[in-house]
């Protein structure tokens, strides 16, 4: 099994927020896949447009690649153990009700469990992982609540730019990211298909777009199953009720 996919599976377990999976079902979260590979060539102008959105992020950063390094990765790594303090503000009670919503009249310009290696000068000097989806639609698209829930994170974090962090009960949440423009605040709760937020690219994106994401425990999952209605029926709703 995949390295990345068996921390998945690790951390998620580590959370005590499995309550409504068993382990079984924890696994299917983030079962082993041919997750698309791709090389990325890193070019000077790239580099100096990260400077400028982001270089306040890496002061001691020594040229505008090792900048962009340090963002990449630090300041990723800072970000994600930030969502991952998240799980601790969930609903004790299921707040969703049926399939999530995704971004409507998008199309996918990225999945999740990408692989992108980065290359700068012929030499790689870098990999991430893309742990959502990002869909684009018009610019400024409005952005609707995947589901029923309260917000539980709103505003500017890193390389997500502005972010709308949504709980759904249980330890599950939406993730909502390069957002332009926040149209709910922390405490608000909402509804399926609510307006939200418009699209942008705040933070390390460039080109409108919305970085939607699922979160187990703090932990992103493909938001993949969670907008299948027969995946959540037999993996979810159904076992709930069959209990």
């Amino acid at each position: 099994m995949n390295e990345t996919i068996k921390k998945q599976i690790l951390a998620i377990r580590d959370t005590g927020l499995t309550n409504m999976f068993d382990t079984n079902m924890v696994q299917r979260l983030a079962y082993e896949r041919n997750f698309k590979s791709d090389t990325i060539s890193i070019t000077d102008n790239f580099l100096a447009s990260v400077n400028n959105k982001l270089g306040y992020r890496a002061p001691n950063a020594a040229n505008h690649l090792e900048g962009y390094l340090y963002i990449n990765n630090q300041v990723r790594a800072a970000n994600v153990e930030t969502l991952r303090t998240l799980r601790n503000d969930t609903a004790a009670a299921m707040l969703w009700d049926g399939t999530f919503q995704r971004l409507p009249r998008s199309a996918a310009r990225a999945g999740f469990g990408d692989h992108r290696y980065f290359t700068y000068q012929g030499k790689q000097v870098g990999e991430s992982y893309h742990l959502g989806f990002d869909l684009a639609s018009v610019r400024n698209a409005e952005v609707p609540a995947a589901n029923n829930g309260r917000v539980v994170f709103t505003g500017e974090l890193g390389i997500y730019g502005n972010l709308i962090v949504i709980d759904h009960g249980l330890g599950l949440m939406s993730l909502y990211s390069h957002l332009s423009e926040i149209h709910v605040k922390v405490g608000d709760v909402v509804q399926k298909g609510a307006i939200i937020a418009k699209t942008g690219s705040t933070g390390l994106a460039f080109g409108d777009h919305l970085h939607f994401g699922i979160l187990v425990g703090g932990v992103e999952v493909t938001p993949l199953e969670w907008i299948d209605p027969k995946w959540i029926r037999d993996n979810i709703t159904g076992r709930l009720n069959a209990q």
